[in-house]
């Protein structure tokens, strides 16, 4: 015999997991997107000595 059942949710599971992650995604982007302009992006570069003053 041929069971047509409809399933019930087939397609709303899936979109909400997608819409999750895509909130989970931008919440990330926004939380770490104040601290990238302060001071992680910065590098230190140790100046170059004299070997003299030239005098």
């Amino acid at each position: 015999m041929i069971y047509s059942e409809e399933k019930s949710g087939g397609l709303a599971l899936p979109l909400i997991v997608i819409l999750l992650a895509m909130a989970v995604i931008l919440a990330v982007l926004v939380a770490t997107g104040g601290r990238q302009g302060s001071t992680s992006g910065r590098v230190w570069v140790p100046q170059a000595q004299q070997q003299g003053s030239g005098q």
